[in-house]
């Protein structure tokens, strides 16, 4: 009796892992479509479980108009390409990516999650960025206190920024 559970439950297994593979090798790859269902969720398992993990990390800057300053530039320099200057990732570039480049200025979650990242969770994102997605990271890039900086900034986005279309700094017009 103890073979037949046994066999039983390997075959179970081999099912599972079988379903599993196939699923796997059907989803589409390509960087401009949604990805598949699984995907999806493993995706935002691991994102909400690195959200957690950085939730309590208080931003140890106060917004004072240099460090707002500074923050706008870095996010300029290194953000806006992707996301806007305005932070609503509506760029010729941001508008291509899948997942799409969420709207930094009209709210922070990212995706169905009804709360708010923390200063901690967004600074942990900008420092390491988000694997399979187009968030680099910047750990290298910048200073952990620029990005802090930066995450003051992107506190400030949808006082800055109401309405408008987004602007890469390529996309800024030229001229007077």
């Amino acid at each position: 009796m103890r073979k037949i559970y046994a066999g039983l439950a390997l075959a179970l297994v081999a099912g599972i892992f079988v379903y599993a593979v196939a699923s796997f090798l059907r989803e589409n790859w390509a960087a401009n479509q949604p990805p598949g269902r699984v995907e999806g969720l493993l995706a935002k398992w691991l994102l909400s479980f690195s959200r957690r993990s950085q939730a309590d990390l208080q931003n140890p800057l106060q917004p004072t108009e240099e460090n707002l300053r500074e923050g706008r530039e870095h996010f300029e320099k290194q953000c806006a390409f992707c996301h806007g200057t305005d932070g609503k990732g509506q760029t010729s570039n941001g508008i291509q990516f899948y997942p799409p480049v969420p709207s930094l200025a009209d709210r922070q979650d990212h995706d169905d999650h009804d709360e708010e990242l923390s200063d901690g969770q967004v600074h942990f994102i900008v420092t390491h960025g988000i694997r399979y997605t187009a968030m680099p990271s910047f750990e290298k890039v910048l200073t952990p206190e620029q990005i802090w900086k930066v995450v003051l900034w992107v506190r400030r986005l949808p006082q800055q920024h109401s309405h408008g279309p987004s602007e890469s700094p390529e996309e800024k017009p030229h001229g007077p």
